[in-house]
């Protein structure tokens, strides 16, 4: 049966509410368990499928999600992993020792603020628009900035991006939780752009029932990114070294592509649609 075209408003909300509940679980574990606990290895990460959630937003269980996952195994290593919106997680992992953070594009900016341990994949950001039956030359990234309204996720590398090649300051920057709330406001005409890796959009297309050609990719706003595994400032040495090893191995053997490719390989649930299966993407 076809999904409605946007979840329902108290859909959204229990997805949120669910969002809030995993982080209260998590943290009243940790206490439950004292100071030591508090110290333990936890993996945090985004609603993203197929990468890092399959299934369902709520659920780790994506194409990296099920690497990072065989690298823990790997290294002998236990981390409870929770899926939070993009900026939260971003936040944990900048404030909490001992914390994992996946798929985290790696960026001038964001050089020196992680430890990376290994690659995941690879993604390029794009700005979108609505198609249209008639248009005209594509404006350019500069000009689109100076005229046209743009929505992208909070601290997403597409944020970071645009901010980059926003030398005037002039840009009209509307900053959301997800890329289904820019697509809502691209719908409702609150916005002209929204900003993604095609790998995103289709995502977002087939959870709210839309064919690929709903949106026309226009122009890259960065060049492509590699997606890593990351962990925060404090995480022992001990633990990065074995899980870096853990992912050259994973490399190395063929399996980290093998498990990518078996995930992305596959519709996402519920898109009704074989026909706009996951395209195989380049090796990283």
């Amino acid at each position: 049966m076809l999904q409605p075209p946007y979840p329902s408003t108290a859909a959204h909300t229990c997805r949120q509410a669910s969002y809030r509940l995993a982080g209260c679980l998590l943290l009243a574990s940790l206490a439950a368990h004292g100071q030591q606990a508090d110290k333990g290895l936890i993996a945090v990460t985004e609603p993203w499928p197929p990468y890092n959630t399959f299934s369902n937003d709520d659920t780790a269980d994506g194409a990296h999600a099920l690497i990072v996952q065989r690298a823990l195994a790997l290294s002998g290593l236990q981390a409870q992993t929770v899926v939070y919106p993009w900026a939260r997680a971003m936040a944990i992992a900048q404030s909490r020792p001992n914390t994992l953070l996946f798929s985290l594009a790696r960026t001038p900016e964001r050089e020196n603020k992680f430890i990376w341990i290994g690659k995941l994949s690879q993604t390029q950001q794009f700005l979108w628009r609505l198609e249209t039956a008639a248009h005209g030359a594509e404006p350019s990234l500069q000009q689109i900035l100076r005229c046209c309204s743009i929505c992208t996720v909070r601290k997403d590398v597409s944020e970071e991006a645009l901010r980059q090649q926003d030398s005037d300051h002039t840009m009209q920057l509307v900053l959301t939780g997800s890329h289904n709330d820019c697509l809502r406001m691209l719908r409702s005409g609150s916005v002209a752009y929204m900003a993604g890796s095609p790998y995103r959009v289709q995502a977002t297309l087939q959870q709210s029932n839309l064919p690929a050609s709903f949106l026309h990719k226009t122009t890259a706003i960065a060049p492509v990114r590699t997606l890593f595994l990351a962990a925060s400032h404090g995480t022992p040495s001990v633990t990065v070294s074995k899980l870096q090893q853990a992912m050259q191995q994973l490399q190395q053997s063929g399996e980290h592509e093998r498990m990518l490719q078996q995930v992305l390989s596959r519709p996402l649930p519920g898109s009704g649609d074989k026909a706009a299966a996951n395209p195989i993407p380049s090796k990283p």
